[in-house]
């Protein structure tokens, strides 16, 4: 979990924003985590069934891949977003002690910024791929999922972790650690 942040007393009505919202956004992607590890246990019970299917039935379910697939893409597209909430991600602090304060909040700024920026670039180039498919009108190869559900998730879990890195920055920038 990150290290609690604390409103300093002079702080204004943005610095109070911005905690409100950082606290909204992880609720938000407390749920949403929950909705997505609900669908990897979906999409190992397909697996699974599928598995022991084969072995006493002699055949496989029809649309298996097609489910596990749908599953872990939600399930992904809606973990990432709390992984970037809670500062979840893997990160280095072999050199954080020997920095001071000020240096440390620099760099959490700085890497909040570019996680902002990776994502906003992933998030347009995933929606330019997702408009493609809506005029196609794919669908996937067994069920007829229509593939806009999967690159929908897609965008929707990226765009979520830009807002989530912009919001960060504020909350960096305007509060202070206890």
């Amino acid at each position: 979990m990150p290290v609690p942040l604390s409103q300093p007393p002079e702080a204004g009505p943005v610095a109070t924003f911005a905690l409100r919202l950082d606290g909204f956004l992880l609720r938000l992607t407390s749920g949403l985590a929950v909705f997505g590890m609900c669908a990897l246990v979906v999409a190992i019970a397909v697996v699974v069934g599928d598995i022991v299917w084969r072995r006493l039935g002699g055949g496989s379910f029809i649309g298996s891949v097609d489910l596990t697939q749908f599953s872990v893409m939600i399930a992904v597209s809606m973990a990432i977003p709390y992984t970037f909430a809670t500062a979840g991600h893997v990160s280095v602090d072999l050199l954080t002690g020997i920095f001071s304060h000020r240096v440390n909040q620099a760099l959490d700024i700085c890497a909040a910024l570019a996680g902002a920026v990776i994502t906003a670039f992933l998030s347009w180039l995933s929606a330019g791929r997702a408009r493609e498919i809506w005029s196609y009108g794919d669908v996937s190869q067994d069920l007829a999922i229509p593939m806009i559900w999967f690159w929908g998730a897609l965008v929707a879990g990226l765009a979520l972790s830009t807002i989530i890195c912009l919001v960060r920055v504020m909350r960096l920038a305007l509060t202070q650690r206890r």
